[in-house]
This record gives C-alpha cells, sequence and structure tokens, in this order.
C-alpha cells in the first residue's frame, strides 16, 4: 500500500501540543521491531528484489524520485511517499533519476 504524507490525516497529541501523521498504527502492525536505516540510492542503483518471510517492511521517502516494487508492480515514489510491504512480499527500490533517492525503512518480524 502506497500512502503520501500530504493525504494522511493529522492529529494533535499530548495534550494538543504535538502534531502527528500515524504511519504505522498497533493495529496495522503485527510484529516487534526488527531494523531502522536511514538508507539512500545513487543514480541507476537498484536494491535487489528480495522479501522478508518473517514481517512487514515500511518504507519513507524523504528526498528524490525513483521506483518501488512490491509484489509485481512498480510504482513511482517521492519525496513525502510511504509504502507498506506485507509480510513475504517481493520488493525492491530503484533510483533512475539524478538525485539520490532517500529514504527510512522500519522492517517488524512476528514471533
Amino acid at each position: 500500500m502506497q500512502k503520501n504524507l500530504k493525504d494522511i490525516a493529522t492529529e494533535t497529541t499530548h495534550d494538543n501540543t504535538t502534531f502527528v501523521k500515524r504511519l504505522i498504527t498497533p493495529t496495522g502492525n503485527k510484529g516487534r521491531l526488527a531494523t531502522c536505516n536511514y538508507a539512500w540510492l545513487e543514480k541507476g542503483k537498484q536494491l535487489e528484489i528480495h522479501a522478508h518471510p518473517d514481517g512487514e517492511e515500511f518504507y519513507l521517502f524523504l528526498g528524490g524520485k525513483g521506483e518501488m516494487l512490491v509484489g509485481d508492480s512498480w510504482t513511482t515514489v517521492e519525496k513525502d511517499d510511504f509504502v507498506t510491504v506485507p509480510k513475504g512480499s517481493n520488493h525492491s527500490v530503484r533510483n533512475n533519476n539524478d538525485q539520490n533517492l532517500i529514504f527510512i525503512t522500519i522492517r517488524t518480524v512476528v514471533d
């Protein structure tokens, strides 16, 4: 599933002092944290196609523009896009643009 930050509702928390956009919720995540990475791909680079049979992975794109594979479908990704990769789904990211494609990944594992 892909969404953009502008399309996610803004909420307030902590006595209305903090604004949040909930990317991952306890009900939407069945696993525990395995990794959290700040990463980037240079022009022309591609992350190998792979799957995680033990949990989900989440991608938040911070800069650049590229493409992401989830399952059998490639889709364009850019700054502020958030992509959920279901458990066991093949996925990859490729940068076919001039600027670095910058993203954060969060991976969970299910016990």
